[in-house]
């Protein structure tokens, strides 16, 4: 799949509400503390990564228009998991060259005002929650927007379920806002982050 950039505002606020539908037909969805959402963007949602389908209920739970960030190394997914990205439109990164050029395309959609979703472990392989990586606090910091811990789970496998009629309960945790100045730590914002995503999680996660 080549990720084409991310859609005009009008559509990705349908694929929205699309999603929400989708959610709300084929699993038990719920969200928690939509109160800590700022109003308005910038900010960064910095939520944990279960399944390839995450993006699906964090969309269905904001509507608003979303920048999503996506590994140029994830980008080979069966056409049932492509679809919903190619659809909605992502930035692609590669992780282990991060081009200038990237960088000033993700910071052209902050100057826009946009709500950018960075998974900060940066994968779904494996079990619990993994160290996090530097790009959700570098981006914050740099641009002293907040950051919104997010937790997603029920997610895992969730397709599969779906194929045998049965509706998992998948739910989206918003957590209190970490606000940034340029003076900040990388590295101690993102074991912030990381901690307070694995607050948002079940004991068993």
């Amino acid at each position: 799949m080549k990720g084409p950039q991310p859609r005009s505002r009008p559509i990705r606020y349908l694929l929205g509400f699309f999603s929400l539908f989708l959610c709300g037909v084929f699993t038990k969805f719920s969200v928690e503390g939509k109160q800590n959402l700022p109003k308005r963007g910038p900010y960064i949602l910095a939520p944990n990564h279960t399944d390839d389908v995450d993006p699906a209920p964090i969309t269905a739970a904001i509507i608003k228009p979303i920048t999503y960030l996506m590994a140029e190394d994830q980008a080979k997914l069966p056409w049932y998991k492509a679809w919903g990205p190619w659809t909605y439109g992502v930035m692609l990164v590669n992780r282990s060259n991060l081009q200038i050029s990237t960088i000033k395309n993700i910071q052209k959609q902050i100057k826009k005002k946009e709500i950018i979703c960075i998974f900060p472990e940066g994968t779904v392989k494996g079990e619990g929650l993994k160290k996090g990586k530097k790009g959700v606090a570098y981006f914050a910091i740099k641009n002293e927007i907040p950051i919104i811990p997010t937790g997603v789970h029920g997610t895992r496998g969730v397709l599969k379920k779906i194929k045998k009629a049965r509706r998992e309960n998948v739910k989206v945790v918003f957590g209190s806002p970490i606000f940034t100045k340029r003076d900040d730590d990388v590295e101690k914002t993102t074991e912030k982050v990381m901690q307070k995503i694995k607050k948002l999680l079940p004991p068993d996660y």
